[in-house]
């Protein structure tokens, strides 16, 4: 089985359970941010990892860690991911865990590809004009790609919307190679 499809099981499972539970969002929250934890600490990953730390030492760290602020089927299911050695998905369950959460509210997530980090300013703008345009809930999923040049690219709902100064200048180029007979 890939990773992919190990995290994506477990991610599903942890979503039927917050469901159960009415914790939903507070359980997404809770495993993005254990995610972080342990993804931004080496000795709590080393810890994690070392097989000759007892189980129940590494269960009373992250009980430490975490306490209240983690809903208790988020510890639970990390506690797990830690007890099978799996500490290295545990990222990769917190985002299928929310892929699964806005599917089923029916969020649309839309690929922002710019040149530059989005400002606060444009990121608003850009979810109002998808929303108008969908007519659902938006999430962005951010990504920054120096070599589009300035503009964006969107990837939302199976469509792409090309609005990169790299493709328009690829698009002038075909442009005047064919206008010209020959190659730009």
């Amino acid at each position: 089985m890939r990773t992919s499809d190990v995290a994506s099981a477990y991610a599903r499972t942890l979503f039927e359970l917050a469901s159960l539970a009415d914790s939903v969002d507070q359980t997404d929250k809770g495993l993005v941010s254990a995610a972080a934890v342990v993804r931004g600490s080496l000795d709590l990953r080393t810890a994690l990892t070392d097989a000759s730390v007892p189980a129940e030492t590494k269960r009373g760290v992250l009980r430490d860690i975490f306490g209240d602020a983690v809903t208790p089927e988020a510890i639970a299911l990390v506690t797990l991911l830690v007890e099978r050695g799996h500490t290295d998905l545990i990222g990769d369950v917190a985002r299928a865990f929310g892929e699964i959460a806005e599917q089923e509210r029916g969020i649309v997530v839309a690929d922002v590809t710019t040149a530059i980090p989005l400002d606060d300013a444009l990121r608003a703008s850009l979810t109002d004009k998808l929303i108008a345009s969908l007519g659902r809930p938006v999430s962005l999923r951010e990504h920054v790609d120096a070599s589009i040049l300035g503009g964006v690219v969107i990837k939302v709902a199976g469509r792409v919307l090309d609005g990169s100064v790299a493709s328009q200048l690829e698009d002038m180029r075909r442009a005047l190679a064919t206008t010209q007979g020959g190659e730009a």
